[in-house]
């Protein structure tokens, strides 16, 4: 038989914030318990009380502090290597076509003689970007001439991480941390572009110091 600290639980494990607030004592169990409250009733098929709520997440509230997420999170950025800005970049989306890999071929055979230049690509289920250097814009669109442009944004830049060789996934919780930092900050997050030890955040020309400052912050900070 499910109970109310089961599904009490459930709720909170979906929501990293609420996790991330009962951790920091920066919560009202009394306010979270009458809004969780109703999703517990319906899966319980029956009332219950706000105190026995409360009760369940006090308990849990010792464990979820003991996993010390965010210092661990802490510890791996301090690892990182260099940080590097890149600017002028154009961000392009073309739906897929079968004649759309034969045009990133050719691009890149254009790109592979160039240095100094920015060019990233990734292909989903309806569509592929590419974020390039600007300078090379007018031969994107040349080579994808006969392709259906979604979308082409410009005025971006590139801050790249140079992460760990320890791989995060022994470190929950790192890509989160890093977006939470932007949303605070009111940065709107363009593109995530990854590799095993290299994470980019593709963002507005006029938000990449700021983004710079606060990835260094989290990289240079001492607990």
């Amino acid at each position: 038989m499910t109970t109310i600290p089961e599904i009490v639980e459930d709720i909170i494990s979906r929501s990293p914030f609420l996790v991330e607030a009962i951790s920091d004592d920066i919560i009202n169990f009394s306010a979270l318990a009458r809004n969780i409250r109703p999703e517990i009733e319906k899966r319980l098929h029956k009332e219950v009380q706000n105190g026995a709520i409360v009760m369940a997440l006090k308990r849990m509230k010792p464990r979820l502090m003991g996993q010390n997420l965010e210092g661990d999170v802490q510890e791996y950025l301090r690892s990182m290597g260099e940080i590097i800005v890149r600017s002028d970049l154009v961000d392009f989306a073309f739906k897929n076509s079968s004649t759309l890999v034969g045009k990133q071929q050719q691009l890149l055979n254009k790109l592979q003689e160039q240095k100094d230049i920015f060019h990233a690509s990734s292909k989903g289920v309806y569509e592929t970007n590419i974020v390039t250097s600007k300078w090379i814009e007018r031969e994107v669109m040349q080579i994808f001439e006969e392709e259906e442009l979604l979308s082409k944004i410009d005025d971006l830049a590139s801050v790249t991480m140079r992460m760990p060789t320890t791989y995060s996934k022994d470190v929950p919780g790192v890509f989160y941390y890093i977006l939470r930092r932007l949303a605070w900050e009111n940065i709107n997050v363009v593109e995530i572009i990854s590799t095993k030890h290299e994470f980019s955040l593709i963002v507005d020309k006029d938000a990449v110091n700021t983004t710079f400052n606060m990835l260094n912050d989290m990289k240079s900070r001492r607990s």
